[in-house]
C-alpha cells in the first residue's frame, strides 16, 4: 500500500486525539486511556517535526526515509521548546489547550505548506510512503548501519509503549491516598471559629474519605499544644466511603492565635497519616 498524502490519516489522527482530550482522562476505559497518552506522544515527538521537514524538503530525492524519520524527531524535539516559552509569555499560559491549539495550529500551517509545495512538482518527484508486508525482504535490504538504527529506534517505541502501558494501566502509589477535612458551620472549608471562651464547646464537622483502595480504620485526636482535647473513633472505612461528624472541643486556657491541631490515625500507626490546623483566640469571659 502507498500513501501519497500522509496528511490525511494525520488529521484524522489528530481529531481523534481532540476528541480524546475533550473527553478527559477520567472515566475513559484504560485502553482509551492508553491511545490518548500513545497519540500524544506521536503528536509531540514525531508529527510537529515530520510536518515541518516534509515543508522544508518536499521532493522524494532530497532525503530518504530514514534521514526523514530521524529528521522529523529532531525537529520536533527542537519545536516543542520554543512554542512553550512563547505561551509562557501569553496570557493563557502553559495549559493544556492552550499548548493543545499552538501544536494543531503549527502542524496544520505545515502541513498546508508542504501540500502547496508538493502540488508544484511533477508526481513522480512528490514523495510517497510505501506500505509493505514483506518485513524479511525489506529487512535483508537493509545495510548494517541501518538495521543498527532500525533496530535502536523499534527498541526506542516500545520501550515508549510498554512504560505508556506501565503507566496507564498499572495502579500507582499516589492514587491511593484519604481525604482528611474541616468543614465551617455552612459545611465549606471557611467560616470557621475564630474566637471561643475558656472551656466552651467548639464544633467542627470533620469528614475522611478512603481512597487507598483497600479498608482501613481512622481515630481522630484533636490537641491544642500538650493537651488533648478531643478524639473520636475508631472508625472502619471500605475503600471509597466517607465518614463525617461534628466534634466538640474546648480550650483549657485563654490565649490569642491558639493553635489547633486535628490528627489523624490510620490503623495501628503511632504517628499521624494526616493533620490539619486551625487558629482561634480563647478569652476568659465573653468580650
Amino acid at each position: 500500500m502507498t500513501i501519497r498524502n500522509e496528511f490525511v490519516p494525520i488529521a484524522i489522527l489528530g481529531l481523534v486525539l481532540l476528541a480524546l482530550i475533550a473527553l478527559g482522562v477520567q472515566g475513559l476505559p484504560a485502553p482509551l486511556s492508553l491511545l490518548r497518552l500513545l497519540l500524544g506522544l506521536f503528536f509531540v515527538l514525531l508529527v510537529p517535526g515530520y510536518t515541518l521537514q516534509a515543508a522544508l524538503f518536499p521532493r522524494a530525492g532530497d532525503l530518504d526515509g530514514l534521514e526523514r524519520l530521524a529528521l522529523s524527531f529532531g525537529l520536533s524535539v527542537a519545536i516543542v521548546p520554543p512554542i512553550a516559552l512563547a505561551l509562557d509569555r501569553l496570557p493563557w499560559g502553559i495549559r493544556l489547550w492552550p499548548i493543545v491549539v499552538a501544536e494543531a495550529l503549527f502542524i496544520t500551517a505545515c502541513s498546508v505548506v508542504a501540500w502547496l509545495r508538493r502540488q508544484r512538482l511533477p508526481p513522480a518527484e512528490r514523495p510517497a510512503i510505501a506500505i509493505g508486508l514483506d518485513l524479511r525482504g525489506w529487512w535483508m535490504s537493509q545495510d548494517r548501519t541501518s538495521r543498527i538504527l532500525y533496530a535502536v529506534l523499534v527498541g526506542a517505541l516500545l520501550t515508549a509503549a510498554i512504560s505508556a502501558a506501565a503507566i496507564i494501566l498499572l495502579p500507582k502509589p499516589s492514587d491511593y491516598f484519604t481525604e482528611f477535612y474541616a468543614l465551617g458551620p455552612e459545611g465549606l472549608a471557611e467560616n470557621y471559629p475564630r474566637q471561643a471562651l475558656v472551656g466552651e464547646p467548639v464544633t467542627v464537622t470533620v469528614g475522611i474519605t478512603n481512597r487507598e483502595g483497600v479498608a482501613a480504620e481512622y481515630r481522630v485526636e484533636i490537641w491544642v499544644g500538650e493537651h488533648q482535647v478531643g478524639a473520636s473513633g475508631p472508625v472502619r472505612l471500605e475503600d471509597g466511603e466517607t465518614w463525617e461528624r461534628d466534634l466538640d472541643y474546648a480550650l483549657p486556657e485563654a490565649g490569642p492565635d491558639q493553635r489547633v491541631d486535628f490528627l489523624l490515625f490510620r490503623d495501628d500507626d503511632g504517628e499521624p497519616y494526616r493533620s490539619l490546623q486551625l487558629w482561634i483566640d480563647v478569652v476568659k469571659e465573653e468580650p
